[in-house]
């Protein structure tokens, strides 16, 4: 069989199981994936729903009803900008840096656990190998027109 190949195979089975151990995981704490990612850019600094909207590339209105989700569990917060009244910024509050906290996949916990029997070594090899392997797709993007 070709490697390339096997290998698209073994990215798409990474990617599964990756992500279905990400959604079960939220979803013990009632997150779904996009509020995941809403929740993902506001973790280090509030930002506007238009903000988010371009990050993740989700329209105004999903990303609205979103943060509504998010505001009624107390996970985030709606601020009013003080110098332009028309801006709200999206704040996570006391209770989303406790989730962010406890949360094995978010606090890294996992991937500490998941690398913990590797070598030095092995685990130099699976970021050399990593950081190739992006770098080729970023070439390939690039190529085209």
């Amino acid at each position: 069989m070709d490697k390339s190949l096997i290998i698209r195979d073994l990215l798409r089975r990474l990617n599964k199981r990756i992500s279905t151990n990400m959604t079960k995981e939220l979803a013990t704490y009632g997150i779904t994936i996009p509020q995941w990612m809403v929740i993902k850019q506001i973790s280090e600094e509030p930002k506007s729903i238009g903000q988010i909207s371009k990050c993740i590339n989700l329209s105004y209105s999903t990303i609205s009803g979103i943060i509504d989700r998010l505001e009624r569990e107390q996970y985030v917060e709606r601020i009013r900008d003080q110098t332009d009244r028309r801006v709200i910024w999206i704040k996570g509050t006391p209770q989303l840096e406790q989730f962010l906290q406890n949360t094995e996949i978010t606090s890294g916990r996992f991937y500490s656990q998941l690398f913990a029997g590797l070598s030095e070594e092995n685990l130099d090899g699976i970021i050399h190998s990593l950081q190739m392997l992006i770098n080729k797709i970023e070439e390939k993007v690039e190529e085209k027109p």
